[in-house]
């Protein structure tokens, strides 16, 4: 059963990861043929080097210098500054997939390397993530940057920059797959992805407050927290516009007052402890509704909590696809809950305000718990009803509980 929910498994890869992994193995094992370099490029010969990639950049032949990059980085994969101008090359030629995952893949090793942070910064604005770009800007003084691009970078995001609109073939299924595989990149560290992804779910899905609750947690994971607690304020926003939804406005109000008061802890230089992960798998069943679900998440402490929900469900002869976010607070084996959780499936999103009551029964090593919960679930739309049910599941944690 635990393969059901361990976090390397809480969903398969997504064909964009899976794409960009592809590409950038292409690019390494192919070197410049892949573009039908001619013989005469240097990229053909033994002696090409990192110079001949950025003068090839400069000239804006993005693919051949991609084609020098890959063969050099096939010669030695852990130079971090070769990867992120590879990472670049590929932005600047719209690979941008392969560009992510390349910049997520070095960063586990250099997270505060400004000059890293440089590329990571030019990467997104040039999808058009100007905000996103401006947070790595940050870290980014005048002496980080490479002298080789420096005169050329403006210039070349007015020239390539991509135009981020909203997508008019949004659709509730796109928004559910993008979202499960934006919480799957968070869970997963790789924090330039998931990030990008939930911008772009939240540029495409304005009027939709869950992915800015999923997109909080990204962004604060990543340290961001003043970019954190913005998307939290621009979903209370959408949740004020109806007076009757009170249990989602105390929900988003804690959660931004958690995240005010990391601001303040990092700007008085108190250390904060970057939160582990944990999963979930169990099932829930009420006399006209039963769900299995999995979830997972990421814990700030061993008192407090929040989860991602996604399972299937079924009520009334329909089945539904469910995805939730749910904030934890414990104290011992007592645990009390509060969130926000939806069914999707048949053209109808319905969404609930969502209470857990119950008792978590955590092993001598603190590394799984065995779960027993009372869940009340209060439709945010007239016209349907609250339903009360039991959970039962198990929890697995990641890493240390303080």
């Amino acid at each position: 059963m635990y393969n059901l929910y361990m976090p390397g498994n809480i969903m398969p890869e997504s064909k964009a990861r899976f794409r960009a992994i592809s590409l950038i193995l292409l690019f390494i094992v192919t070197g410049p043929c892949i573009f039908g370099a001619s013989s005469s490029y240097p990229g053909n010969s033994a002696g090409a080097t990192s110079q001949d990639a950025r003068n090839m950049v400069l000239k804006e032949n993005f693919k051949e210098a991609i084609s020098v990059y890959s063969q050099l980085i096939s010669k030695d994969t852990t130079d971090v500054y070769l990867n992120s101008e590879f990472s670049y090359a590929l932005a600047l030629a719209g690979v941008y997939d392969a560009a992510l995952f390349n910049l997520d893949k070095i960063r586990k090793d250099a997270e505060s390397d400004p000059e890293i942070n440089f590329y990571a910064a030019q990467v997104l604005s040039l999808m058009g993530y100007e905000q996103l770009s401006a947070e790595f800007e940050k870290t980014v003084g005048k002496i980080s940057i490479p002298g080789w691009i420096a005169s050329k970078a403006p210039e070349f995001i007015l020239k390539y920059k991509r135009i981020a609109k909203i997508d008019d073939s949004s659709s509730p299924d796109r928004l559910v797959s993008m979202f499960k595989q934006a919480n799957y990149l968070t869970a997963q560290n790789f924090t330039l992805q998931s990030i990008a992804m939930f911008e772009e779910i939240t540029i495409s899905y304005p009027g939709e407050y869950l992915p800015y609750l999923g997109y909080s947690i990204a962004l604060e994971r990543a340290g961001m927290y003043e970019r954190s607690a913005i998307v939290v304020e621009q979903a209370l926003v959408l949740v004020n516009e109806n007076p009757l939804d009170t249990a989602t406005k105390q929900v988003l109000d804690e959660r931004l007052a958690s995240i005010q008061n990391n601001i303040l802890k990092e700007k008085a230089g108190i250390e904060t402890a970057a939160p582990g992960i944990m999963a979930y798998g169990g099932g829930y069943v009420s006399s006209s509704y039963t769900s299995v679900a999995a979830k997972f998440g990421i814990y700030y402490s061993a008192a407090n909590y929040a989860a991602v929900e996604m399972g299937f469900a079924s009520a009334g002869g329909n089945n539904y696809l469910n995805l939730g976010l749910t904030t934890y607070k414990r104290e011992k084996i007592f645990v009390v809950g509060a969130g926000l959780t939806s069914n999707l499936g048949g053209g109808v999103a319905l969404f609930y305000g969502k209470i857990s009551v119950g008792l978590s029964f955590m092993n001598k090593k603190n590394t799984s718990s065995f779960d027993i919960f009372l869940d009340g679930k209060v439709p945010l739309k007239k016209g349907y009803s609250t339903t009360v049910g039991l959970s039962i599941g198990q929890s697995i944690y990641f890493g240390n509980r303080k």
